[in-house]
Parts: C-alpha cells; structure tokens; sequence
C-alpha cells in the first residue's frame, strides 16, 4: 500500500500540472479574445459615412482677392462672374494703370476686385478656405481589413467608395467644366471617388481616424 501510493504521487503531480496549464492558456485565450475588438462592415459603414458628412469639401479655385479686367474672356473671368451671382463673392470697380513694357506709355486697365464677402452665414460657403461644394457620402466599402494592433491600440483599413452629396447650385454651371473636382463631384454617384481610410479602437468603441495607424 504504501509503495502504491509513492508510485501515484508523481502522477499525480503531472495531472494536476496539465490543469493548471490548460486553465492558463484558457485564461490567456479568453483575455486575448477580449483585448482584439471585433468590427463588422456594418459598424464600419454607419462610422465612415458619419465622418464623410462632417467634413464639408470646399473649392480652392482662386487665390481670392482677384482682380482681373472687365473685358477679359478668361474662364476665371467667368467662374468668378457666377461666383459673384451665386453671392459667394462681392465684387468693386476698380481702374489700374499699367506701364507697357519696353516703352514709356502707359495704358488704363478697367477691373473688377473680387473679394469674400463680408455677411453672417456666408462664411460657411465661401471663406480663405474656398467654396463650399457640398459634403462626402458613403458609397461602398470595397474592401475591410481585420482589427490589427499596432502599439497599444488597434486599428483597421478600408477601402472605400464614396460620392458628393448637397452639390450646390453654382457647380453646375457650364463655366466649371475645366475645374476636374467639380466636374467629377456631379458624376459621382455613377462614377464614385475611391480611397482609403482608417478606424481606430478606442474608450471601447470604434471611431474614424484621421491619418494613418500609429501616427505612421
């Protein structure tokens, strides 16, 4: 009996060993499977296309002021003109005179000086920053990575789809057919944008991130 026991011992030992191992890795597994958030397109989706809707796309066509001749037939001549219609810019009169070049003569340029313009809520369409065109929409999400960590947080890619919604009236305008941004914006739900953006995990949820994962 006593041999017996002695002989048991050890095997004993070893069962209670692989226990305790397994309930290790079951713990690891479990903390593991916590700490790695999950993200379905769904979730991805609702994210991107709030984001989009918050950033309003805005025009730079003109360094602005600008002034350019009464006469001219320049295409900025008549972007600005539907600009200035549209009560994105405020124009004055303004006379210029010009030395000719290699000659003592000069002539007089009759201009017109466009500028912002200086009304409440008209800052919110046009300002230093340019136009205001309208705001991006989600189209498709062609492609969804799996939460990845990178330092101490996680992250995930999309490649999406997306188009120009709330185009304003002005863009239109057979004047802005040399301006390619606009001129794609209007045929974007048939023929979307595509890029790439980013999601990051973090106080618990999901949320968009501007820029690329870790700062990178």
């Amino acid at each position: 009996m006593y041999r017996n026991r002695t002989a048991a011992s050890p095997l004993n030992h070893a069962f209670t060993l692989l226990l305790m191992t397994v309930s290790f890795l079951g713990v690891v597994e479990t903390a593991l499977a916590k700490q790695q958030p999950s993200l379905t397109e769904k979730q991805a989706a609702i994210i991107i296309d709030e984001a989009l809707k918050m950033q309003p796309l805005m025009w730079q066509g003109f360094a602005i002021p600008y002034s350019i001749e009464r006469s001219s037939q320049h295409k900025d001549a008549a972007m600005l003109e539907i600009l200035f219609n549209h009560q994105l810019l405020i124009r004055e009169k303004e006379t210029q005179v010009i030395e000719i070049k290699d000659s003592n003569r000069k002539r007089i340029a009759l201009n017109y000086r466009y500028s912002f313009a200086n009304q409440q809520g008209i800052g919110k369409i046009s300002s230093q920053s340019g136009f205001y065109y309208g705001y991006g929409r989600l189209k498709n999400i062609l492609q969804l990575s799996k939460p990845y960590l990178i330092g101490d947080a996680y992250y995930a890619e999309a490649y999406v789809q997306w188009y120009v919604a709330d185009i304003q009236d002005w863009v239109d305008a057979p004047a802005f057919d040399y301006a390619r941004t606009l001129r794609r914006s209007l045929e974007s739900q048939e023929k979307p944008f595509e890029k790439r953006v980013y999601l990051q995990y973090s106080d618990n949820k999901w949320a968009f991130w501007k820029g690329r994962p870790g700062g990178l």
